[in-house]
């Protein structure tokens, strides 16, 4: 069977399957029962006046709904409020009479779960196919302290950094620059602080995140590979909440308050510690951060050095209920990584000092409102607007060159779209979306002016359509969608048809069908490895038809999910192949560094997670296998290795919790990526005279990694939470990236980029 017709074949299967089912009756039971066996398969308690609950039932709640979303069940079903108090302890008040409660709406609707603790605790499987943390139950993860929400993501199945970056996340083969990341719907376009290595949005405004792999539903665009969307909270709080904390990294502080009975406002900031003090963990950072760039490079040089690095970021959620219809939610963010170098040096008999600087900034804001006209029909309007901007300046030793550089993309966008109930089985969600994209570039060997930039815009018009039914029985899910778009500067028009198909058969199983077209305008590329520094090297490109054409991908898996008796088991199998993908994004460093040329990559593989729960202890494996491959028509007339390619890769992490204690280890195992080596002639005579594109593997990578934490009680309203992480335990020494350089003498050298070794982490916080 070709590519095409397996492609088409599976939509076929959703197509033709049927769409009905018999109906079951709705079982009701006893509010008590079911908060005891929630009691029984969580960390919570719950408190409550007999007399209060007596006789009181609801029905059955949907299949494998999380705590969370279990709570939010009860309380519209009775009216009750569940209030949690410290960190396990529920309180469960009696309703307030309809005419004294103001009805409050949300944006966030309940998800149909087909897993439950897919990784831990507070991490599910959605029945469309996408994975959702909820990081108010998430459990420990291995080697972090926080919610990392880029790095919790990494612990499922077909998710990897082969360089251990954040801002670099391989999702089933594709480079972060394919990934749509979104926070509470502002597009990020850049998502790490320390240039990469922890995440740039502060983890304690995330309430959720949800990954989807495949099957992307057609609101969404502008993205050939995955879609990582990052929500705050959508609840107006109604209670004071502060809390304040410190790491060996950072310090930080957030804040959810009510303003009156209809608004709430979040705002968290976040700084670098080592303008107070330097940390080892601090310093494990900056040389993986640092090493093999222009400020390692010059610090060897140079006689006496000075670097000062920071990184910050602010930001920003306001919920305003304007009346029982109507929700407005604001947001903002500000992120900032700044870094200077001063070096001196003789020149001519005398001292000269010469400054070099980098810095990495992104801002965005964003207006979201949603008007519930009526029960079954609601529309929601959202703009943004995100800015990012690279610049550096190059003081080059031993020479008297002055480079500058800078790199800004702006992105303004605008969204309206609808949701209605048409039935109890049909849901129609339709929608149009405009956005303006500008980036602008420079190089020049004085200061930049405006006569030195470059600009490029692109304007693209969407619309956007899916239907999604539901059997009455809710063993039969169908989302069938589409999304048009029209790119004005080239007359294109793309159509890109999604599916998601989710079928329950012998009560504990499920099997999923996705598939889906994509395509994207946009693209992170290197011309030269010491751009920038040689520390984020990658620049925003606008697709211009020519050098850069629009990237479109296709992909289509199936899966079978399994959940019973706390035995958990999901195994997927992909097919995704992305065209009109330029070598300039690739991050090559061998014979194919400086090529200015087109192709793809097909990557076929499978996911595979098992998952069994006991009292206090959860013990997880995930095993991904994966075929990538690239296929450039005008340097190779057989395909060759992606650079992303993880032929194999193995996780093993067990966890225990106890009350407020929490621990986990983890084990990760994977192939290394591939490699060009220089043949023997090369390098006895040093010419570049390698073997054949990809042709050989880095060694291994493991890394072991353990975290602990506990939650303590300072007074009444006092609590305070402190944990400790160390990452890769063994210490042991991961080549990550390697490549070859000439050295003043014409020397051919190895250069090895080495991960992090052993880094522990400490965090002390103080909630109020």
């Amino acid at each position: 069977m070709s590519k095409k017709s397996y492609f088409i074949f599976i939509f076929l299967i959703a197509f033709c399957h049927q769409l009905f089912s018999q109906e079951e009756s709705q079982n009701t039971f006893r509010l008590t029962e079911l908060l005891q066996i929630l009691e029984s398969h969580s960390a919570y308690t719950f408190s409550y006046a007999d007399e209060d609950l007596k006789n009181i039932e609801v029905p059955e709640p949907p299949n494998m709904l999380s705590v969370t979303e279990t709570i939010a069940f009860l309380e519209e079903k009775t009216g009750f409020k569940f209030t949690l108090i410290g960190s396990n302890q529920i309180i469960v008040d009696a309703p307030i009479p309809v005419e004294k409660k103001p009805e409050k709406i949300t944006v966030e609707e309940l998800d149909e779960v087909i897993l439950t603790n897919v990784i831990a605790k507070g991490v599910s499987k959605i029945k469309d196919g996408s994975f959702k943390i909820n990081f108010d139950e998430i459990g420990i993860i291995p080697g972090l302290i926080e919610n990392d929400a880029f790095q919790t993501i990494q612990a499922l199945p077909g998710v990897e950094s082969v360089n251990e970056k954040v801002s670099n996340i391989n999702i089933r083969g594709g480079t972060n620059d394919q990934n749509l990341i979104l926070w509470d719907g502002i597009r990020l376009y850049q998502s790490g602080h320390f240039f990469g290595l922890i995440s740039a949005i502060n983890p304690h405004q995330n309430h959720t995140v949800s990954l989807y792999k495949n099957g992307t539903p057609a609101t969404y665009g502008n993205s050939v590979s995955s879609v990582i969307e990052l929500s705050s909270a959508k609840k107006i709080n109604d209670d004071f909440e502060a809390e304040v904390g410190l790491t060996f990294l950072s310090a930080d502080a957030f804040i959810d308050t009510p303003l009156d009975k209809k608004s709430s406002i979040q705002i968290a900031a976040r700084t670098s510690i080592n303008g107070a003090f330097v940390t080892p963990t601090y310093l494990q950072y900056y040389d993986r951060a640092f090493q093999n760039s222009e400020v390692s490079d010059n610090t060897a040089n140079a006689i006496n050095t000075e670097e000062d690095f920071k990184f910050s970021d602010v930001s920003f959620r306001w919920l305003y209920q304007l009346s029982e219809k109507d929700l407005l939610r604001l947001n903002y963010f500000s992120i900032a990584n700044e870094l200077s170098f001063t070096a001196e040096e003789f020149n001519q008999n005398s001292m000269e000092t010469k400054k070099s600087t980098l810095s990495q900034n992104s801002l965005g804001m964003g207006a979201f409102y949603r008007r519930n006209w009526t029960d079954n029909f609601s529309t929601q309007l959202q703009l943004f607007h995100s800015n990012y901007h690279l610049n550096s300046t190059n003081r080059i030793l031993n020479t008297n060159t002055f480079v500058e550089q800078e790199n800004n993309l702006s992105e303004t966008a605008f969204k309206i779209s609808s949701k209605w109930d048409l039935n109890e089985r049909f849901e129609l969600n339709s929608g149009y979306e405009f956005s303006s994209t500008t980036s602008r570039d420079a190089e020049a060997d004085e200061e930049i002016t405006n006569e030195d930039l470059i600009e490029n815009r692109l304007n693209v018009n969407n619309l956007f359509s899916s239907l999604r039914y539901q059997s009455s029985s809710r063993k039969t899910l169908v989302n069938l969608g589409a999304r048009i778009n029209y790119f004005n500067d080239f007359d294109i028009l793309l159509a890109e048809p999604r599916l998601s198909f989710n079928q329950q058969f012998l009560k504990n199983f499920s099997v999923e069908v996705l598939g889906e077209l994509k395509s994207q305008y946009l693209s992170q590329i290197v011309n030269f490895q010491n751009d920038f520094l040689g520390i984020e090297n990658r620049k925003w490109q606008l697709a211009d038809q020519f050098n850069f054409p629009i990237t479109k991908s296709r992909q289509a898996s199936i899966g079978v999910n399994y959940q019973k008796n706390n035995w958990l088991a999901s195994i997927e199998s992909y097919v995704k192949k992305v065209e009109g993908i330029s070598s300039q994004s690739q991050g090559f460093q061998n014979q194919y560094e400086y090529a200015q040329i087109i192709g793809d990559y097909r990557i076929v593989g499978l996911d595979f997670l098992l998952n069994k729960k006991f009292k206090n202890f959860d013990a997880r494996l995930s095993y991904s296998l994966s075929e990538n491959n690239y296929n450039f028509e005008n340097l190779s007339a057989k395909s060759i290795p992606n650079n992303f390619e993880i032929l194999n890769s193995f996780t093993f992490a067990t966890s225990y919790s106890y009350k407020n204690f929490k621990a986990s280890g983890g084990l990760i195992w994977r192939t290394g990526k591939p490699f060009t080596p220089i043949s023997a002639n090369g390098l006895a005579n040093n010419q570049f005279d390698y073997e054949p594109i990809n042709s050989s593997n880095l060694k291994d990578y493991m890394r072991v990694d353990i975290s602990v934490s506990q939650e303590f009680k300072i007074q009444k309203k006092l609590l305070a939470y402190a944990g400790l992480s160390i990452w890769n335990l063994l210490d042991r020494e991961n080549i990550i990236n390697s490549y070859y350089r000439q050295n003043d003498n014409n020397q051919i050298y190895l250069v090895e980029q080495k991960a992090l070794g052993l880094t522990p982490n400490f965090v002390f916080r103080v909630k109020f």
